[in-house]
């Protein structure tokens, strides 16, 4: 069985749930979950740009079947790799501008308004 290691720079955990079409109603089938936490300070005070999580084949097979996960990975916020990299090089080059990310002081700059300082004071 292969390892596959999907890297999420969500700031929220995932759990990416796949319904069988049968009958009158969807029956609920495969829930695959997938760490989040990228930009969220933890207990230490540390904040991992990205997270990975460790999948086998089957479940990844469920979350390439998932309409929600093709979304995020599209849009470059979750990246699969068959290698266990440094979550902080492979997040280096996703997208991390998930809306349910915590402000930093970045967010509060305007970049329109040019700051000038008088080192003469």
């Amino acid at each position: 069985m292969a390892k596959n290691f999907v890297f999420s720079t969500l700031a929220t955990n995932q759990r990416y749930q796949n319904y069988e079409i049968g009958g009158a109603q969807p029956v609920a089938g495969a829930v695959v979950f997938i760490k989040g936490g990228a930009g969220v300070a933890g207990e230490n005070f540390v904040t991992p740009m990205g997270v990975p999580t460790e999948v086998t084949d089957e479940e990844l097979g469920h979350l390439e079947k998932n309409q929600d996960f093709q979304l995020h990975k599209k849009n470059g916020f979750i990246t699969v790799q068959t290698k266990k990299f440094e979550a902080e090089k492979v997040a280096a080059d996703m997208n991390r501008a998930d809306k349910s990310a915590p402000l930093t002081p970045a967010d509060y700059v305007d970049k329109d308004v040019t700051v000038v300082l008088n080192k003469d004071i």
